[in-house]
């Protein structure tokens, strides 16, 4: 979707930066916190399962990710900054912040020396009427003009001094298929102010997940190419001018690297490697290296010559983006009888998170689509979308025939809840429930 819509920036920061793009960037949970965590503290908070069904756990529980402070826990910002550099941490949305979305505890205090949480929270929710309207494209802006002239400050602020900034857009983006294409020459007039900046920096160009949900889609999540891009996460990375000679060997290692799959924990140790282990090596160290506690590779030295697949890396097999045989399985029985055991799944997780008061119970409609994977012998895995009375759910089964026996990935929502799961707040957010009305 990158490419379609940031078509003239993307090409422009290819020729004048020496961008490369990562094209097979695998993501590793359903929305931006699940793939935000993997960044920012190198943790999974989302479990799943392999392409064998083995369990793949999360590292972290709701209560460790969500119910506690986060402060103390090791992450990307204090690293930087216990290295000497100035951090900051540019977010649009007040209500999609990475760490304390939809209603977890985040940060107590800011993990960064700048932030732009409080202009965030005034045109969230706190502004006045005008003051809202003016970033909100009613007065010809929109926030992230705000952000990037908040990000332009810092530069000429820090001109003596490292900076570590993450700019996190949403807004611009969420929802709406074509909506980053706005900003595409204006990307294009902001690195051309800051060329200077940019030349000397490693500048990551990323996104945390490919489109899941918004407005004017039609069936574009139902086309091939759709569900391809829902986990197929952007990657674009350029390195400082001084070191793309090629006795250095970096934008080679780097090309070569962005032909095999990856996920943002490479992208994670690779920000790692920059700031911990090149420097003493002069970014000359191509050899792979195992950091510590690290689940990915820096994508500036040769990775492990082990295959990278989604049974060796840590992918959810939902998510994988890997092609095998598969194909559309219209045998109505068959439909009619597995799509209720996912429907009936559905109503015992609510169930079992006490939730079965607050939340009606769903009933199938129908099934929207299955389809079989050529992932096993001894056993059938599907993908199934079912569409019941009240939401439209997708998640990967095994089927065990012998057996009668099925097991589901996690499920996750096709269709925009928004409000509709609010009444879950006080136990924690659902997007599986749909509320009673006397409790919405």
């Amino acid at each position: 979707m990158a490419r379609r819509s940031l078509s003239k920036f993307i090409s422009y920061f290819q020729i004048e930066f020496e961008g490369v793009e990562f094209p097979f960037v695998n993501k590793v949970g359903e929305n931006s916190q699940p793939n935000g965590y993997p960044l920012w503290f190198g943790k999974s908070i989302e479990s799943g399962r392999t392409v064998e069904w083995e369990e793949l756990k999360a590292d972290w529980n709701y209560t460790e990710h969500c119910e506690r402070y986060l402060d103390n826990y090791t992450n990307i910002f204090n690293e930087f900054k216990e290295h000497g550099y100035v951090t900051a941490l540019l977010e649009d949305w007040k209500d999609t912040m990475v760490d304390s979305w939809p209603f977890c505890k985040g940060f107590q205090k800011s993990p960064t020396d700048h932030t732009f949480r409080p202009f965030a929270s005034v045109v969230g929710e706190y502004g006045t009427n005008m003051t809202r309207k003016h970033l909100d494209g009613h007065h010809c802006r929109e926030i992230h003009h705000a952000l990037f002239e908040y990000l332009e400050q810092l530069f000429g602020a820090y001109k003596d001094r490292p900076l570590f900034s993450w700019t996190w857009l949403s807004k611009i983006t969420h929802s709406y298929i074509d909506g980053v294409a706005r900003i595409d020459e204006f990307l294009i007039e902001f690195f051309k102010r800051n060329h200077e900046t940019f030349e000397n920096s490693f500048v990551f160009f990323v996104s945390d997940h490919g489109l899941r949900f918004g407005y004017g889609l039609g069936d574009y999540l139902k086309t091939e190419i759709g569900s391809f891009e829902r986990h197929n996460p952007y990657l674009a990375i350029s390195i400082p001018k001084n070191l793309r000679s090629k006795s250095r060997d970096i934008l080679r290692t780097l090309r070569e690297n962005s032909l095999q799959l990856q996920t943002h924990y490479d992208t994670r140790a690779t920000l790692l490697d920059i700031l911990k282990f090149q420097p003493m090596a002069e970014f000359k160290n191509r050899h792979p290296i195992k950091i510590n506690g690290e689940k990915g590779n820096s994508l500036i030295r040769r990775q492990p010559s082990s295959p990278r697949t989604c049974a060796t890396l840590p992918i959810p097999l939902q998510y994988c983006i890997c092609q095998v045989a598969k194909w559309e399985t219209r045998n109505k029985p068959l439909q009619k009888y597995l799509g209720p055991r996912l429907v009936d799944h559905v109503n015992t997780l609510l169930s079992k998170s006490n939730m079965s008061e607050i939340c009606e119970t769903h009933q199938m409609e129908k099934v929207t689509s299955l389809t079989e994977f050529g992932y096993s012998k001894q056993f059938k895995t599907y993908k199934m979308s079912v569409q019941t009375n009240y939401a439209h759910f997708e998640a990967m089964m095994m089927f065990d025939q012998k057996k009668d026996e099925t097991k589901f990935t996690k499920v996750v929502r096709l269709d925009a809840y928004g409000d509709t799961v609010n009444c879950t707040e006080k136990i924690r957010h659902e997007p599986l429930c749909h509320c009673k009305k006397e409790n919405n």
